[in-house]
Parts: structure tokens; sequence; C-alpha cells
């Protein structure tokens, strides 16, 4: 059964991608904030979290947060962008950067949202993010033949720029405004809301001009991410299967929600406005995700109380 809370995300979400496409000249003016909404769900996503929390999850999961992050950053990749080459070539950019994408800084969010475990998601987001700047250029080049002639040095200092001033802002607020940290910890869910409604508005504002041209396209960049998602939170649902029903929601959400704003500019770069679209629509499949996502984790948890699941 659906909770009144996620009813609540995802008609706000869609209704806001909808205002993005309908008024975009208004709505446009936020894409250049689109990094500042995923660094405010970060931050509250570690006022939740403190940091020893994340150390302690890769200590306790070594070989397995290893896979997770090979999976992630270059064996998806692989497998999608060969899958996409032979049977969709037009999407097959936009599914690699996807594929090959960080786990998202809103993951934590909804891994929260969905009753997940949320330090193994923040593990995910931190070393995924860090290693960015490094897997997705050699990736790219290696299969696609193009290069994304970035400055890693400036790639890497905006990457960790997303995940250390979020965590260095939640350590401030807890030392030294600690009642406003509890304030925006409880009311966190309104304020992620709003959050996300300003992250679709600039989104789907900036691309409401080939949304309404390339109809067609948008058909298929909705089935294809929703395809991929998928594909991405169901590998992490397999290898995390003899844990905790938390922790392999958690490993499925890891993978299924990525940074695909980060896509979104990489499209920019690239000159394709497919592919920013695909990163774009992604965000369909993103938010739907946490309906399955909370369904498995209520009915395993249900089932572990009634000692029907055994774990090793």
């Amino acid at each position: 059964m659906i909770r009144i809370k996620d009813i609540i995300l995802l008609a706000v979400v869609f209704g806001s991608m909808a205002a993005g496409v309908a008024w975009p000249r208004v709505t446009s003016s936020l894409g250049p904030f689109l990094s500042w909404t995923l660094m405010g769900l970060l931050f509250l996503a570690f006022l939740k979290v403190y940091p020893p929390a994340i150390w302690h999850t890769l200590r306790r999961y070594p070989v397995k947060m290893t896979l997770l992050v090979l999976i992630k950053l270059i064996i998806l990749p692989f497998i999608v962008y060969l899958l996409a080459i032979k049977f969709i070539p037009d999407y097959a950019l936009g599914l690699l950067l996807l594929a090959g994408a960080s786990t998202g800084l809103s993951a934590a969010f909804f891994s929260g949202l969905v009753g997940a475990d949320i330090p193994l998601v923040l593990a995910m987001t931190v070393v995924t993010t860090l290693l960015l700047p490094l897997t997705l250029p050699l990736i790219v080049e290696f299969l696609v033949g193009r290069e994304i002639h970035f400055d890693l040095f400036g790639l890497a200092k905006f990457m960790m720029t997303l995940i250390f001033v979020p965590l260095l802002a939640s350590l401030f607020f807890r030392r030294w405004l600690p009642r406003a940290s509890d304030w925006m910890e409880r009311h966190s869910y309104a304020i992620s809301l709003i959050l996300f409604v300003a992250m679709n508005l600039g989104a789907f504002g900036l691309y409401a001009p080939f949304l309404r041209a390339h109809q067609h396209k948008v058909v298929v960049a909705v089935l294809v991410g929703t395809g991929l998602g998928v594909l991405m939170a169901g590998t992490g649902l397999i290898l995390f299967k003899s844990s905790l029903p938390t922790e392999r929601v958690a490993a499925a959400g890891a993978l299924g929600w990525i940074n695909n704003v980060l896509v979104i500019v990489l499209g920019s770069y690239f000159n394709d406005p497919l592919t920013s679209v695909v990163a774009a629509l992604y965000l369909i499949p993103y938010y739907v995700l946490i309906i399955p996502l909370s369904h498995l984790t209520r009915t395993w948890k249900d089932r572990e109380d009634f000692g029907e699941i055994p774990y090793s």
C-alpha cells in the first residue's frame, strides 16, 4: 500500500516538472542553482547521520562495498552502453553517462524515506562522487572515443565541494546551532519538498522547448530510463541478497538514485540535448523508485520479525 508521504512527494515533484515545462521563461532561471539544491538535500542527510557511521559501514562490508562501487562506476556503464549502442544508439551516450554517474546527493534522503540504511547510501555517495572525475572520463573515452576535456582538478574540486560543504555545514550546525539543527531535522521532509520543487522547475524549464518539440523521443527516454533504473536497483538487491532488509534496499537505492543532474550538465558540454533530456527525464523513475523500495522494506522487515528470513 502506498503511504500518504509517498503520494504527497510524487504529486509535488511531478507537478513541479509540469510547471517547469509549462512556464520555462520563469522556471529556467533556477537552472544554475541545481547543484545548490542537491547540496541542501545532502546537508539534511548529514544532519541525521554522523560521519563515523559512514566509516563503520565501509569497514563492515569491505568486499560488498568495493564490488558495489565497481559495479556502479565501471561494470554497469560497460554493459548498458554495449546494449544501448546495439539497440538504441541515439540514446547510448546518455545511458552510458547515467549508468556511470555517482550515487545521487539526494539518495540518502530517499533511503531514509523508504526506511533503508542511510549510512550505506551516504558511504556510496561519498566514495563514488570522489572517484567519478577519474572513472567517467576514462570510460567515455574508451567506449565512445570522445574525450571529456574537463579540467580534472577542477572537476574533482567541484565534486569534493558537493560532498564536503554539506558535511562541514552539518557539523557546524550541530556544534554551534543545535536548536536550528534539531528544527531542520524535524522538518526535513517539508524542506526537502521545497528543494525538489526548485530542482525540477530549473531542470525542466531549461529543456521545455526540446520536450515539446520531440514528444516521441520523450516517451522513449522515459521508457529506457525506467529500464535503466530497474536494472541498477535490481543489481543492488541481488548483490546484498543475504543482508538485512534495510541494507538490501539501501544497496538498490545507491545504484538507482544517481547524480543525473551532473549528466544534464555533461549533455550540454557535448552539445547533445537528447542526452540532457534523457538525464532530466530519469527523474521520473528516480522518484517512482520510492514506491517499490518502500514496499520491499516494509514487507521484508515484517517477514524478518516473524523469523521467515535467515541472514548470513
